[in-house]
């Protein structure tokens, strides 16, 4: 053990693998051979054993059918249909009826296993229980064949035309006493029921079968269904040769087949029995189990020797592994062992400082990025300051109501509802404007905005066409309204010197939410400056927000800002899309989501009016 400890690896691989794989193939090659020779001899010697079971069956039932018939041979009434000197056909005729009616009859009755029986004359005039035409033209053929009197020959497979296929026997005999005026021929044509259950009763492994062939070598029964028309294959007719019982092997695609054949010497049948030989080595399955479990077990030994010499180099490389994966995932607190020594130690110790520098040099660079940011939110802060020291919105309230009351005493109703509508606006615009408000809120701050924009312009008329219930359902950002109305009046109007004359804001449900329409009646853009807007719509978020727009002034920031704030909280496809734009006018669609169906049912309690219209 101590020079196996101090050899190289290469040498304890090469010492493994000649343990493992030497013995290993000879044990299993011997046992192979001795337990394939002892199970082909019991597989043939059981194959022999059924193959005699099943002849002996059919022989008994054979030599059963031929007692039930021999009484036939010895009655009177077939003495007198056989006689050569009964001339008159009436006379046969009614000898005819009478051997059918009291002979064939009760057979038939009693053996259901019998499909038919023939007495025929010497001269070839037949009585029958099923065809005389069939059983006169089969005597000439049978008469050749029979080579001895008094003793049942079987004739082979039979089939009537349109009538199902039948086993026939022969039987020529003389009259009573040898009396040869009166000879003639028996022919019982036998179902093939009761030889077939003889065979299927028989098993011979899973798929294994019997089969039968007449005396003249054509296929008798086959579970296949072969008939009388199939003789014995030529293979099996060589292999056979002159034998009449033994066996051989045939290859086919599933393998090699045991064929065994046995030949009766009293009914001239040859029987087969067919099986592979795959199906009889069960016992061979046992012997090569008990070899697996013998090479597993020398495997499992090796495998441990050869587990013990490879763990600790394996098992320092997949530490290193693991450690490495975490590093490279963010994780710089990682330690290798150090208690390790000779490469593996200098190698673990080299990935510990390396770790370190690199937690070093991050904590440098995230502290840097710390006062970037930190330098950055006290500017914001410093700037929103100063914005909130430009307006204070409590004196900007106090001094729109202390106007608003001054025109009422006046009697200035117009600057009046003007002051209202702009501190209701103020209101609106004042709080967050990334929150999430419904349509409804939108429609009413666009509603003051025109309000405002229709005292100013005695010529401008406005509809808002958004139902309430539908308005409530409606998800929307706030104030995203008033930038495209105020670029109608900027762009659509005043650009172009035109006294404002109609907006129209209308709302439909569509299959992916609401679709908001903004119209004007004023002059529209070019065709090239709308596709320009359509192809920024349709980028994604990412590209969005890192798009700079062109510095000609050609195309508004608000809608561009408005399109934005709409795909950064609802996502795509929400957003602006301008449908037209031309000499008659501008129409802009905005694509909103509808709220769940949880938030739905919490707001239907609101006021129930269908549909909200403000006019000038």
């Amino acid at each position: 053990m101590s020079i196996f400890k101090q050899a190289s690896l290469r040498k304890k691989i090469i010492i493994l693998m000649m343990v493992l794989y030497i013995p290993l193939p000879l044990l299993g090659q011997f046992w192979y051979e001795k337990s394939y020779k002892a199970i082909k001899e019991n597989a043939v010697g059981s194959s022999y054993q059924l193959v005699n079971q099943v002849n002996d069956h059919l022989d008994t039932y054979f030599k059963e059918v031929q007692r039930w018939t021999y009484p036939l041979l010895v009655n009177e009434l077939t003495s007198t249909f056989l006689n050569e000197e009964l001339t008159e056909s009436f006379e046969r005729f009614q000898i005819s009826e009478q051997v059918e009616k009291k002979l064939f009859n009760p057979i038939m009755t009693n053996r259901e296993d019998i499909h038919g029986i023939s007495l025929v004359t010497s001269k070839g005039i037949a009585v029958s229980s099923s065809s005389y035409m069939s059983a006169e033209r089969r005597y000439s053929l049978y008469n050749s064949r029979i080579k001895e009197n008094g003793k049942f020959t079987i004739m082979g497979l039979e089939k009537e035309e349109g009538g199902p296929t039948f086993l026939a026997m022969a039987f020529k005999f003389n009259g009573l006493n040898g009396n040869t005026d009166s000879s003639g021929m028996l022919i019982v044509d036998l179902k093939l029921t009761e030889v077939i259950n003889i065979t299927q009763n028989v098993r011979i492994g899973k798929t294994g079968f019997i089969w039968i062939a007449d005396p003249e070598q054509k296929t008798a029964y086959h579970p296949n269904g072969y008939g009388a028309e199939r003789l014995i294959p030529e293979a099996y007719q060589e292999a056979m040769g002159e034998q009449r019982r033994g066996t051989f092997t045939m290859p086919t695609k599933e393998g090699n087949k045991l064929v065994v054949f046995f030949r009766s010497s009293s009914t001239g049948l040859t029987l087969f029995s067919e099986v592979l030989l795959s199906e009889l080595n069960e016992s061979l399955l046992k012997v090569s189990r008990l070899s697996t479990i013998l090479f597993l077990v020398l495997f499992f030994i090796v495998m441990l020797i050869a587990s013990a010499v490879m763990y600790s180099l394996s098992n320092s490389l997949l530490t290193m592994l693991r450690l490495m994966k975490r590093a490279e995932l963010g994780e710089l607190s990682v330690r290798a062992p150090e208690n390790k020594g000779a490469e593996v130690g200098s190698l673990y110790r080299g990935f510990n400082k390396m770790v370190e520098e690199l937690k070093r040099l991050v904590e440098i660079v995230h502290v840097s990025e710390l006062r970037e940011k930190e330098l950055e939110v006290k500017q914001k802060e410093a700037l929103l300051h100063a914005m909130q020291a430009q307006i204070n919105p409590h004196f900007l309230y106090n001094t729109l109501e202390f106007i608003n009351s001054s025109a009422i005493v006046e009697g200035n109703d117009k600057i009046s509802r003007m002051i209202v509508s702009l501190g209701d606006m103020f209101r609106y615009n004042v709080q967050n404007p990334n929150d999430i408000v419904s349509l409804w809120d939108e429609k009413q701050h666009i509603e003051a905005y025109l309000a405002i924009q229709s005292e100013r312009f005695e010529s401008l008329n406005y509809t808002i066409d958004i139902q309430h219930r539908y308005g409530r359902r409606t998800l929307a950002v706030r104030s995203m309204l008033q930038p495209i109305v105020e670029n109608s009046f900027k762009h659509g109007f005043q650009k172009h010197k035109i006294p404002p004359n109609y907006i129209r804001i209308s709302e439909m449900d569509v299959a992916a939410g609401s679709l908001i329409s903004i119209e004007d009646g004023g002059k529209g853009m070019d065709e090239a400056i709308l596709q320009a807007y359509n192809d920024l719509f349709d980028l994604p978020l990412d590209k969005l927000m890192n798009h700079e727009p062109p510095q000609d002034g050609k195309m508004s920031i608000g809608l561009i800002n408005v399109h934005t704030r709409i795909r950064m909280l609802f996502g795509e496809p929400y957003g602006l899309f301008i449908s037209t734009s031309g000499e008659d006018g501008t129409c802009i669609d905005i694509l909103l989501p509808l709220e769940s169906e949880q938030h739905q049912n919490g707001s239907k309690g609101a006021d129930s009016d269908d549909l909200q219209n403000s006019s000038r």
